[in-house]
């Protein structure tokens, strides 16, 4: 069997000394919470994914509130390992991203708008109208999503799937 190399390497500049091991994984951003933040798009999956989290990870599953969401989010921290699903209209505010990611994990889950569009919509003209809106909301909240996320998942494929990749993200 082979052992694995572990060597550590210093390397001094004036000013610091940086220590890269390699036995030992770097913590991941984010990773010391045991709250689970969803956002995305409206229609991408937060809410259905994160129930299949929940009952996967051993945590209780709650959404945020577009009122009072503060006081929602100190309730939901206070009852300890969580999913959280943050409506988009709330990462507006630039503290509110930062507490999000100063206290667990956010996992942005990614969908396309052509998916998102032909999932909700009931017919092809409500399909179009649906396609538009959302690519509206899209350009508007992709920075805000971006800005937040510690992860990344795509969220165009069935639940299942969706749900697999989002486990498997979640526990590297």
């Amino acid at each position: 069997m082979t052992e694995f190399i572990r060597r550590e390497f210093q390397v001094a500049d004036p000013d610091k000394t940086t220590v890269i091991r390699q036995d030992v994984p770097a913590p991941r951003p984010g990773q010391s919470g045991d709250v689970l933040y969803l956002i995305g798009l409206s229609g991408s999956g937060k809410s259905a994914v994160a129930e299949h989290l929940a009952q996967a990870l051993g945590r209780k599953p709650f959404e945020l509130p577009l009122d009072s969401a503060e006081a929602a989010l100190d309730a939901i921290l206070a009852a300890g390992p969580a999913v959280v699903v943050v409506p988009h209209k709330l990462l507006t505010g630039e503290s509110f991203r930062q507490r999000l990611q100063a206290t667990g994990r956010v996992l942005y889950l990614m969908a396309g708008v052509e998916a998102i569009a032909a999932r909700q919509a009931k017919s092809p003209e409500e399909e179009a109208s649906l396609r538009e809106r959302l690519g509206r909301q899209r350009t508007a909240f992709e920075p805000y999503f971006m800005q937040t996320l510690h992860l990344l998942a795509p969220a165009d494929g069935p639940l299942a799937q969706v749900v697999a990749d989002v486990l498997e993200r979640v526990r590297m």
